[in-house]
């Protein structure tokens, strides 16, 4: 039984993460973040006003993952927007894995949790994906996954849509995403989808997320993810989000906090000045002993 347990699990990391995986099943390695809760309750309460309490789980912590230093609560976020001058429109890129939804190997998730999730209010689908790896004749290796979507997604990406523009960069393999986003994408509001094959390795990381793929001009694109050192080669643009697993059927993080970040950014000349005075991410990841590139 451990063997088959062993098994899935290296079937969900080669599909989504690679080596370094951050799906739901290995979860607490990112525990760290829940620290991140009362940053985000600082620094967003600015922009939306009354900031409600949205329940985690109960995350262990990561020796390489500490929380983002606080955000002064007195700071103001200026609104550098020009009438004269007409706001390029906003590119959010956007994770999938527990940034968007969150999926388990189908024959290992707990009945329980299952259960729970549903009867919680979780949207979800079980889907057929396409395995890296080949059975013995030969054939593509089928794997069955359960997915639960983060509560709100459809209505975030319906609202996110009017005002930017939205691509899609998941370190999963395609055989694995596509059918996937083409399940939680139905609407095509998605005007890029990039798979690993689109991400570089660093002298530190694997699978970072090179912005300049998508655009030169990085004043007006932002990256949502729930991995930091996704955006290590552009950390003023990236935005890092609570992980999101079934456990959380009552997180509100993309309706109520992550929407209206957005939307504050969309009115910004260069969305880089809002996030280093909100994030400190350069200095995050230099205190932690990862080169910023200049």
């Amino acid at each position: 039984m451990n063997n088959n347990n062993n098994n899935n699990n290296n079937n969900m990391n080669e599909l989504t993460q690679g080596s370094e995986m951050y799906s739901p099943i290995t979860h607490q390695a990112w525990g760290a973040l829940l620290n991140l809760l009362g940053f985000f309750y600082q620094f967003f309460s600015q922009i939306i006003g009354t900031f409600t309490h949205f329940p985690l789980l109960s995350f262990s912590s990561h020796k390489s993952f500490k929380s983002l230093p606080n955000l002064d609560h007195d700071s103001a976020l200026p609104i550098t927007s020009d009438a004269d001058h007409p706001l390029q429109k906003l590119t959010v890129v956007l994770d999938l894995d527990e940034t968007l939804i969150c999926s388990y190997e189908t024959s290992s998730l707990p009945d329980t949790l299952k259960t729970q999730a549903i009867q919680a209010g979780l949207n979800w689908f079980e889907l057929e994906c396409v395995c890296a790896n080949k059975e013995a004749d030969g054939k593509p290796k089928i794997n069955y996954v359960t997915v639960f979507e983060r509560p709100g997604l459809k209505e975030f990406l319906k609202q996110l849509s009017e005002f930017a523009d939205l691509v899609l960069f998941t370190a999963g393999l395609e055989g694995y995403a596509k059918p996937l986003v083409d399940r939680i994408d139905t609407e095509n509001r998605f005007s890029l989808r990039l798979y690993r094959p689109s991400t570089v390795n660093t002298e530190n990381r694997e699978h970072v997320k090179d912005l300049t793929c998508i655009s030169t001009d990085l004043s007006h694109i932002v990256i949502v993810d729930n991995n930091p050192f996704s955006f290590l080669m552009q950390p003023d643009n990236g935005i890092p989000c609570v992980p999101f697993s079934a456990g959380q059927p009552n997180d509100t993080q993309l309706l109520d906090v992550i929407l209206p970040l957005l939307k504050h950014l969309s009115d910004q000349k260069d969305v880089r000045h809002v996030l280093h005075d909100a994030f400190r991410m350069p200095e995050w990841f230099q205190q932690h002993g990862f080169p910023v590139p200049k």
